[in-house]
């Protein structure tokens, strides 16, 4: 069929919206980014996900109580064997220069100093944009992939507001890497007895909240994620005293406890919000639609947020390449993006709520069967199930194993096949199924392949 020129806009230069435009452009279509800001950049620190030297790979993953005792644990090299792709910890201003750089390359404009102000239904279908700086710009399709406070999906869903669903919130917080080393009391989580540097991801749970550490920036930075509880639960970001945050866990493992101690001034405070799910991430003429947290913030206790809006990007885009190619309209895509990522982003949602809940469960017989369900963890064993979701099977192939091309594809192809899913003639089996039961461990040679559709 011939290709169809496809103009999308892009609202949001973050990390999902710029993964978004690379992910269009390298399927054919024309990509123009609206950034409200004035300079390209990213807020917060780490984020485990490409970018030279900036990569940390880490070995382990350790679970403690709040006073240092190692109750789970968790080799790297087996999630990564599992998945087949390496786990890096990378700063995420780093990631998004990187993605910048990359988007520019494939094409995509990028223009900084757009708030967008107003959208305007269009008697073509297409979809009108305005600027509050009065810049007009019409696209066949409208991404929006602006934030929490989205004004997409203020214009969509004027009535929904992402809220938080506890008193949760968090700190973040950045000490040099080298004054974690020079420390007698600290220097054992960053080096091994021979005085070597050592990776690791380091969790300490507690009833009220918990503490997660993990190197970024080439290991130049021990980055820090402090969870804790306020009521009434806080809505926006603040400045906190460093006191408050000395004094929050003043009765943790001291050697947290002493890096705490090394944060500088000017600690703020995150809320954690929550959006939907939502019914729809799309407007009725299905020409603007949601990605990343515009459509589904969630809590950060998976770590999930930034990687669940680049995965939307990816099966969208994914989706539009359909469109490019002339095998279905704008509508017809974005309804099979929503089939197939709105149950996803769903499930990471409920996964990230409930691994902070395991993570902070009171002290008493809850606490006790979740240590008790790691034990065998701690002897290099690996178990069926876990309490320590960064290292149980299921989760870590839901999570980390998962394909959003693959899966786009899978919903493509049932969508082609008039609602029904692709099977092998004669043995009826699914290509996802023969993927994830036969095909991960086959050479390619090998793989089990549906020869023949119904």
């Amino acid at each position: 069929m011939a290709k169809q020129e496809l103009n999308v806009g892009i609202v949001g230069a973050g990390i999902g919206g710029i993964m978004c435009s690379i992910a269009i452009a390298r399927a054919g279509g024309n990509v123009t980014v609206l950034e409200a800001a004035q300079q390209l950049g990213e807020i917060g620190a780490g984020i485990q996900m490409v970018v030279g030297d900036n990569l940390v790979s880490f070995q382990e993953l350790n679970l403690r109580r709040k006073d240092g005792t190692k109750v789970g644990w968790t080799k790297i090299s087996r999630v990564e064997q599992a998945t087949g792709y390496p786990w890096w910890l990378v700063h995420r201003h780093h990631l998004h220069n990187g993605l910048v750089e990359v988007a520019r390359k494939n094409g995509v404009k990028i223009v900084i100093d757009s708030r967008v102000s107003a959208f305007s239904q269009q008697a073509d279908g297409k979809v009108g944009v305005t600027t509050e700086k009065g810049k007009s710009y019409i696209f066949d399709l409208v991404i929006g992939s602006d934030g929490v406070q989205s004004i997409v999906r203020r214009t969509l869903f004027p009535d929904v507001k992402p809220k938080p669903p506890t008193g949760n919130c968090a700190y973040r917080a950045i000490v040099p890497y080298e004054e974690v080393r020079k420390d007698p009391l600290t220097r054992e989580l960053v080096e091994d007895k021979d005085g070597n540097l050592i990776r690791t991801m380091e969790v300490w749970m507690a009833p009220q909240g918990y503490i997660i550490s993990y190197p970024i920036s080439d290991a130049k930075d021990f980055n820090m994620v402090l969870s804790h509880h306020r009521n009434p639960p806080p809505d926006s970001v603040r400045e906190v005293d460093i006191g408050e945050v000395h004094k929050e866990y003043e009765d943790y493992d001291p050697r947290i406890r002493r890096i705490i101690e090394k944060i500088p001034p000017g600690v703020q405070r995150w809320p954690l919000l929550q959006t939907g799910p939502l019914e729809s991430w799309s407007s009725p003429e299905k020409n603007m639609v949601l990605i990343g947290d515009a459509a589904h913030s969630m809590v950060n206790h998976m770590a999930q947020g930034a990687a669940t809006a680049m995965e939307d990007g990816a099966f969208l885009a994914r989706c539009l390449a359909t469109v490019i190619e002339g095998k279905a309209t704008v509508a017809e895509a974005v309804q099979i993006y929503e089939k197939g990522r709105m149950p996803k982003a769903s499930h990471k949602q409920q996964v990230s709520f409930l691994n902070g809940w395991l993570w902070m469960l009171p002290d008493g017989a809850a606490q006790e069967a979740r240590d008790k369900a790691m034990e065998v963890e701690l002897k290099g064993e690996v178990p069926m199930r876990s309490p320590n979701l960064y290292g149980d099977p299921g989760c870590v192939l839901e999570v980390y194993g998962y394909d959003p091309e693959k899966h786009a594809d899978e919903e493509i192809a049932t969508w082609l096949n008039h609602g029904r899913a692709v099977r092998d003639a004669a043995t009826t089996i699914q290509q996802t199924r023969a993927d994830q039961i036969a095909n991960w461990f086959l050479p390619s040679s090998h793989n089990f392949q549906i020869n023949s559709r119904l």
